[in-house]
């Protein structure tokens, strides 16, 4: 099954209303499309990422999404594992 990712998802800076799907205390701040990339490689998830597509509720904004081919998780099991894995790495380069 295929499952789209917009970084919006992920992100901390944006409301519910705007896109996110995680609660603040799961979100980061402004994820990256290659963040989210690293984070997919390091689950070992297939995944194909798509820098020229824009999020249909911010079409102005090109912010890429992820494509991920996979059945083992719902997309919101999905999103807390990429988060994790996001943040890990974020404190991790500190």
């Amino acid at each position: 099954m295929k499952t789209i990712i917009w970084p919006v998802y992920l992100n901390s800076e944006h409301t519910r209303g705007e896109g996110r799907k995680l609660s603040l205390d799961e979100s980061v701040s402004n994820p990256k499309i290659r963040e989210i990339s690293q984070a997919l490689r390091k689950l070992k998830i297939q995944h194909i990422v798509d820098h020229s597509k824009s999020y249909p509720g911010s079409w102005w904004e090109n912010s890429g999404r992820v494509v991920v081919e996979q059945d083992e998780k719902t997309k919101i099991e999905l999103l807390r594992a990429i988060s994790t894995q996001i943040r890990l790495s974020r404190n991790h380069d500190n």
